[in-house]
């Protein structure tokens, strides 16, 4: 009984390690990009030169550079250019890191932001080699590498080379992709949960008969070997990695390191809307799950997906299928589309060579008939129409008439239930709530955006709204995440999306 128990306890005990083992492994690539949850510091010009002031107006750095860079506004990191003199400053004017030959913040590749900079690491170098470091001057990685640059479009992750062969790292240090390669791309796999840190790598390897591409995963662990033609990841939110692979001018599919589809076919590629697989094969086409079953025979001269259905056209008979293969009794100029509320779909039925829209309920039950030139889910029950004039308004799930149909611009703000509308030949804005309450207008609106508030301007007051549209009375607590109108005496000069600085009045 003795030994028994002590051998259950000895095959927990190994339980519990590769538990420890494994969760060790996984953080070890959780890095966090830093969040700006408020804007401390900002660039201010006085005549030709440069200088950093707070969010108070006060003087920070004099204006005496030809140019600066803050790479993360709530940090006291300020790179100072005199031409081609540079340093970096502190709030209190001190130069930092002078133990090295140079400092620099890494730019973001194709970032259209003045965010545009790897916001808690900075790039050294010393012996003429490069390292990384974090803001307090911490090493991360020794100065071991020819070059260093952020791999686009993952911030984060680093691609380094040493001898012309290239490799990845992470923020904090740990090594992606070994130094192996001819070249190496980010497969771009983004989710809203993980951004861009659960994406893979495409490498490619140069040979006699041309570059040959393999593929990576974000933990470095090889999926597929560098011997394919082309290489592209479908971009499908799950823990599996697809990959369609093209070997000899053939494509074919593989789940994580498994072929699922063989590489038999001219072309294949991913439909998001229906989550299928079109397949070419000479001259025919058909379609298939990412489980590669085949849901519709590659026999057809063409198969088109629009919205939820796939519409196949031969010679002789046109179909309808649902994303399981099944033929559908429905008119093959008919569509039907997704909206981002389940209970309602956008249907269309092509008559004449146009296109007329209407709304359906999750069941197939007709709302609102296809009579409108053009429908699109607003929030709540609402939604854009467009009538036979072109002239926009709103409706219900119902097909009332919620604004009239006499706008020429309607759209809503980003990541708000608040709809903006302008009337044909005015200048005003109209601004409505998720309740379709109209709450403001302005002349000339210029709309900008907060994580829990919209700021509207006409240049002489500001109206602010929550999320959902209520008049903001109180402003005190709404922190600044971007660049305010004026800090003090200063007020905001923006000449590009990445060109923002202040001058004073």
């Amino acid at each position: 009984m003795k030994k028994k128990i002590i051998l259950i306890l000895a095959i927990i005990v190994i339980i519990a390690g590769c538990f420890i083992i494994k969760n060790k492994k996984q953080s070890k690539f959780n890095y966090e990009i830093e969040k700006i949850t408020e804007y401390n510091y900002f660039i201010y010009k006085n005549q030709s030169e440069y200088g950093v002031i707070d969010k108070t107006g006060k003087t920070i750095i004099d204006a005496q550079y030809t140019k600066i860079i803050i790479p993360n506004p709530e940090k006291d990191i300020f790179e100072c250019y005199n031409d081609e003199d540079k340093k970096i400053l502190n709030s209190s004017g001190q130069a930092l890191f002078t133990e090295y030959e140079s400092v620099e913040p890494i730019k973001l590749k194709n970032v259209a932001s003045a965010l545009a900079y790897e916001k808690s690491t900075l790039m050294y170098k010393k012996d003429g080699l490069y390292g990384l470091i974090d803001f307090n001057g911490k090493i991360i990685t020794k100065n071991t590498y020819d070059r260093i640059e952020n791999l686009q479009p993952t911030e984060g992750k680093f691609l380094v080379s040493k001898d012309n062969k290239y490799g990845v790292i992470d923020l904090k240090g740990n090594v992606l992709v070994n130094l192996e390669y001819d070249n190496i791309l980010s497969d771009g796999y983004y989710t809203k949960q993980d951004d861009y840190k659960k994406s893979g790598f495409i490498t490619e390897v140069k040979t006699n008969d041309g570059v040959r591409y393999g593929y990576i995963s974000f933990s470095g662990k090889e999926i597929l070997a560098n011997k394919y033609n082309e290489l592209n990841r479908i971009q499908k939110e799950a823990k599996n990695i697809y990959l369609i692979a093209s070997e000899n001018g053939r494509f074919g599919l593989y789940k994580n390191s498994k072929k699922i589809i063989e590489n038999e076919y001219q072309g294949i590629s991913y439909d998001d809307s229906t989550d299928v697989l079109i397949l070419q094969k000479n001259t025919k086409y058909g379609v298939a799950s990412l489980e590669g079953k085949i849901i519709i025979d590659v026999q057809n001269d063409e198969v088109a997906s629009r919205g939820i259905y796939l519409y196949a056209k031969n010679s002789n008979e046109n179909k309808v299928y649902d994303t399981q293969g099944n033929v559908v009794d429905m008119n093959y100029n008919r569509s039907i589309y997704e909206t981002d509320n389940p209970d309602y779909r956008i249907s269309t039925i092509l008559n004449n060579d146009i296109t007329y829209y209407g709304i359906i309920d999750k069941n197939g039950n007709q709302l609102v008939g296809e009579n409108y030139r053009y429908i699109e889910y607003l929030y709540g029950n609402y939604f854009i129409a467009t009538n036979e004039e072109g002239n926009l308004g709103v409706i219900n799930n119902n097909g009332r008439t919620i604004l009239d149909m006499k706008y020429n611009s309607m759209q809503k703000i980003k990541g708000k239930n608040i709809l903006q509308a302008i009337k044909q030949g005015s200048k005003t804005t109209e601004f409505y709530s998720e309740n379709m309450e109209k709450v403001a207008e302005a002349q000339n609106a210029n709309v900008k955006t907060g994580e829990d508030f919209v700021i509207i301007s006409n240049g002489e007051k500001n109206i602010y709204l929550s999320n959902s549209g209520s008049i903001i009375e109180d402003t005190s607590n709404l922190k600044n995440t971007t660049f305010p109108d004026k800090i003090g005496e200063y007020k905001k000069e923006q000449i590009t999306i990445e060109n923002v600085y202040y001058i004073k009045e």
